[in-house]
């Protein structure tokens, strides 16, 4: 089965896979005003059968990186994933009840006009693919948020999208690097604050 290897600077982490997977979703997310530079989130979605499916999680909710934190992630096959710690079915009364809950939040949130205070203001992600370094995502004028986002989906089993981009509140937006990467190859995050 396909799963996405993780390893935190050098030791494994997981290998996120699960039978009758439709996406695999690693995700790597930083914000100038947070406790820690970066955070590692593990999730994904998979067939329960029928027309339901659950949403998938990995390890706890988020996964606190410091300066200097590589993050290594690999598309591989592999026989034995790392168990979920969470399979929650998108038809629970549990999903639901966190899906109203959230609609709610959305309609109810001001928009924030304070600017971030910048605890991390040279916050970058250095990001090598098969050891090449190919670029350096850093935050421009009006960008707190550097995203490293991968999808890997049923659909094209052999390959994981991966897309790293700044942004901030407003309008500002920067794409740093959009790669799709084969079976074999190797996303290397190294969070500098």
């Amino acid at each position: 089965m396909v799963c996405v290897e993780v390893t935190l600077d050098g030791s494994p982490f997981r290998r996120v896979g699960i039978k009758d997977a439709s996406l695999i979703t690693p995700t790597v997310h930083g914000f100038v005003d947070d406790e820690a530079p970066a955070r590692l989130e593990l999730s994904g979605v998979c067939d329960l059968g029928g027309e339901r499916a659950a949403h998938v999680y990995w390890g706890p909710d988020d996964v606190a990186l410091n300066d200097g934190t590589v993050v290594t992630f690999r598309l591989a096959m592999c026989e034995f994933p790392s168990p979920p710690d969470q399979v929650v079915p998108t038809d629970s009364p549990a999903y639901i009840e966190e899906q109203r809950e959230f609609a709610a939040l959305r309609k109810s949130v001001l928009p924030y006009i304070n600017p971030s205070r910048r605890a991390f203001p040279e916050l970058a992600f250095y990001c090598r693919i098969n050891q090449g370094l190919v670029t350096v995502a850093r935050l421009n004028p009006g960008e707190d948020h550097i995203l490293c986002s991968m999808f890997w989906g049923k659909w094209h089993p052999d390959r994981l999208d991966v897309s790293v981009s700044t942004f901030g509140d407003d309008t500002a937006k920067t794409e740093w690097l959009r790669k799709d990467l084969a079976v074999g190859d190797e996303l290397e995050i190294r969070v500098a604050a």
